[in-house]
């Protein structure tokens, strides 16, 4: 599934969720429930057992039910219940980053802002990213700035789930695709 089609699917899931949560005035209940049960699906073997088609749909249910019924709220249950009878539970963990991202907005007032850069990042610059990031926003601002020399050069900054990706390594795999598919085989030619 393509990033753009997650979000399109996962956003309005978590947003469903979310208005349920805030209706009941259980929030962070929810989140914090959500957040347990999508920690058991980061094990790579609870994964593969409930995304493994063999295994009965009805065993996974009753596991469902037996372990996590019983410690969580109605609402966190049942909606776990439905991920779990469409066969798609291993998307929890991604529903959660975005429920994550509404509760702050909305919730909480906060916007989170992540910086990465393939070398340290001087005070000004995170200065002047955060003073743009104001420019759009009253809300408070949450920031990380990390190192990923990965990238090679440049500055990949993310809003919320809003990725602004001014990398060289982007750069390049924009380039890359620029030949590739608008006139890559002209380019060849001429060389050969």
């Amino acid at each position: 599934m393509k990033d753009i089609d997650k979000i399109k699917l996962l956003k309005p899931t978590a947003k469903s969720i979310f208005e349920i949560a805030k209706q009941l005035n259980m929030v962070d209940k929810i989140y914090n429930e959500l957040s347990k049960c999508s920690e058991l699906f980061k094990d790579e073997d609870i994964k593969k057992y409930f995304i493994d088609k063999s295994i009965p749909k009805k065993c996974k249910i009753e596991i469902i039910e037996n372990k996590l019924k019983p410690i969580f709220s109605r609402e966190a249950y049942v909606f776990i219940s439905i991920l779990m009878e469409h066969e798609v539970i291993d998307i929890l963990p991604d529903i959660l980053v975005f429920y994550k991202e509404i509760r702050d907005n909305e919730y909480n007032n906060i916007i989170r802002v992540r910086i990465i850069a393939a070398d340290n990042i001087d005070n000004e610059t995170i200065e002047d990213i955060i003073k743009t990031v104001k420019c759009f926003s009253n809300k408070e601002i949450v920031y990380s700035a990390e190192v990923d020399k990965d990238i090679l050069g440049g500055i990949i900054i993310y809003i919320d789930s809003k990725v602004y990706d001014y990398s060289v390594k982007n750069q390049v795999y924009m380039m890359q695709d620029k030949i590739i598919n608008f006139g890559g085989n002209k380019i060849f030619k001429i060389f050969i």
